[in-house]
């Protein structure tokens, strides 16, 4: 069972809704798979959702289960992440630069002094560092 799923997903601050869209899935379908009432049947399905959250399946399983390794050695692909642009991000900033490009002009202009004013305060100087 797909055990840090959850924890997984809680940390990319991702909704189950949005996790089950982003990756194609019926949102009660993942919903099953956070609480381990099954799991997807194919390891390649296991491996698509690893890559999605850059994680690498023994961390989907949770370490405290199983040897480093032993589960994906065990389904017969590669434990590590393949090494991609984060996917989560990557459908926050299209969703972004849609709704700029659709904006007016005084729009922008709001939208990048609030984006200036909050790139300046000191309290987001850790935020990416977390």
């Amino acid at each position: 069972m797909l055990y840090e799923l959850k924890a997984i997903r809680q940390r990319a601050h991702l909704s189950q809704k949005e996790a089950a869209e982003m990756l194609g899935v019926n949102p009660g379908t993942y919903r099953n798979w956070e609480q381990c009432k099954n799991q997807p049947q194919k390891s390649s399905e296991v491996k698509r959702i690893a890559d999605f959250f850059g994680v690498s399946v023994t961390e989907l399983y949770g370490y405290d289960l199983a040897e480093p390794g032993a589960i994906a050695q065990a389904m017969g692909i590669p434990d590590e992440p393949t090494p991609q642009t984060v996917r989560v991000i990557d459908k926050r900033l299209e969703a972004i630069n849609d709704a700029y490009d659709s904006m007016n002009e005084n729009g922008r202009h709001i939208l990048h002094s609030v984006a200036t004013s909050l790139a300046k305060d000191p309290a987001n100087a850790n935020a990416g560092g977390e």
